[in-house]
């Protein structure tokens, strides 16, 4: 009898451990199949590849990265101008509440696979993923209430820091937004007026 209640007890356990196995999702993500707002094609500046950065390594230590490697393409744009398209997100100082609107400073951009392998993961990918937008040129406005879309293209120069930061490895620099989906949205409108 206590054999047969540990063995129906070990069938419980193995049986809850496949289900729950079998219900974890693939994380994998096709990169060529995230859209992100197009970049105009009036833009001069080269364009960043988010793909780029699921090549890039670091090194993670109490609470500070340090970049161990990124790929050649990537390197090659540090100190350049160059323009990438993806989701942003303020927080914080960053964002200045108007009466009609929000006044934006800063933001980081992360993309969408990038959130997605940094929730499942380990904070590392955080660093890989990220490029921070400290200050703007002039503020992102807002001119609305309510919830901010994040998606924008951002143009500025490209600085990577190589030491042991918590800030972050990768910044744009004398940054600007050159579009966003609230822009084309009030163009939209103008345009149906």
């Amino acid at each position: 009898m206590k054999l047969k209640s540990i063995l129906i007890g070990a069938g419980v356990v193995v049986a809850l451990v496949w289900w729950n196995v079998a219900e974890i999702p693939n994380f994998r993500i096709d990169t060529s199949k995230v859209k992100s707002m197009p970049i105009p094609e009036s833009v001069s500046a080269a364009k960043l590849d988010w793909a780029w950065f699921d090549l890039v390594e670091t090194d993670e230590s109490e609470g500070k990265c340090k970049l161990v490697s990124m790929p050649e393409p990537l390197g090659s744009l540090e100190g350049k101008v160059v323009v990438v398209s993806g989701p942003s997100f303020a927080c914080g100082d960053q964002i200045v509440e108007r009466s009609d609107g929000y006044s934006i400073r800063g933001f980081v951009m992360v993309p969408y696979f990038g959130m997605i392998d940094c929730c499942v993961g380990n904070p590392i990918p955080y660093y890989q993923w990220t490029i921070v937008v400290k200050e703007l040129r002039s503020p992102w406005e807002i001119n609305h209430k309510g919830i901010i879309d994040p998606s924008v293209v951002v143009r500025g120069v490209l600085r990577v820091e190589r030491q042991s930061s918590q800030d972050g490895i990768f910044f744009l620099d004398q940054a600007e937004v050159i579009d966003s989906v609230e822009h084309q949205a009030a163009q939209e409108q103008l345009i149906g007026e």
